[in-house]
């Protein structure tokens, strides 16, 4: 194995085995179920114990493979989706290991890639907010070349889906990112955004039902709940919370009630 290699599966816990290690070996030529390690089969069933470390390595592993899903969904990989997973992984991994990387990801393009498995493999070993936060992130991705392509929003919804973030929650991610889709009266076009929906709420929430939505989205993106994530998906948080902060601000402007 190569040096490469060795340092590539160092950092690995749960994400050496099942369909996410699978990928991985699938580069590198090596079949992670003839070494020992947990594996899934076919149909997803679990053959092994998992390890819930949550290191920073494992759920880095598991975006490259969600990233090379997303990036494949309308049948073309952009320069521009490319360039931002290269800052991303130039930064987490520095400049050698960062252009290595890159030629996983893909190689990994290239594959068939479970999503069903692969996300449940990632949701019996992270907690919900990594798992809200990885979609986050999966949403820049996809816009980085300006657009959202309507099968990469499938894939991101059905990725959520899986990973089993809540409809609210995928609402209000939705909106931030994408911007509203025309039916709502805040908005007549695609890069405006309904406050309510930015909440995760309906427009006829009672004020209570407002700040308790508003004080939930804060929490989710306390610098404290991304601290052991990298730092794209940390500046991403904080980018989001200037999202959220604007549309509370502009509910309060529509119910001057509201403290």
């Amino acid at each position: 194995m190569s040096s490469f290699s060795k340092w590539l599966f160092a950092g690995l816990g749960w994400a050496v085995g099942g369909p996410i290690g699978a990928l991985l070996g699938y580069y590198l030529g090596k079949s992670f179920g003839s070494s020992g390690n947990s594996t899934f089969g076919p149909s997803g069933s679990h053959h092994g114990p998992y390890r819930n470390t949550g290191t920073t390595a494992d759920i880095n592993a598991a975006l490259m493979v969600l990233i090379a899903a997303v990036m494949k969904a309308d049948g073309a990989v952009k320069k521009s989706e490319l360039d931002y997973v290269k800052r991303f992984l130039l930064q987490n991994y520095g400049e050698e290991r960062g252009k290595q990387m890159l030629k996983v990801l893909q190689q990994m393009v290239q594959q068939d890639i479970p999503v069903d498995q692969v996300c449940f493999q990632i949701k019996v070993n992270t907690d919900y907010n990594t798992r809200y936060h990885m979609v986050d992130f999966l949403f820049g991705i996809s816009g980085a070349d300006g657009e959202y392509h309507p099968s990469e929003l499938h894939t991101l919804r059905v990725i959520a889906q899986y990973l089993g973030i809540s409809l609210s929650d995928y609402t209000s991610i939705h909106e931030r990112h994408v911007g509203h889709s025309g039916n709502s009266a805040f908005s007549q076009s695609r890069n405006q955004k309904d406050p309510y929906k930015v909440l995760g709420i309906d427009s006829n929430a009672s004020d209570e039902e407002v700040k308790k939505a508003y004080r939930k989205m804060a929490m989710k993106y306390h610098p404290d709940r991304v601290a052991d994530m990298s730092e794209e998906i940390q500046r991403n948080a904080a980018a989001q919370m200037k999202e959220i902060n604007q549309a509370y601000e502009q509910i309060k402007i529509l119910r001057p009630n509201l403290k």
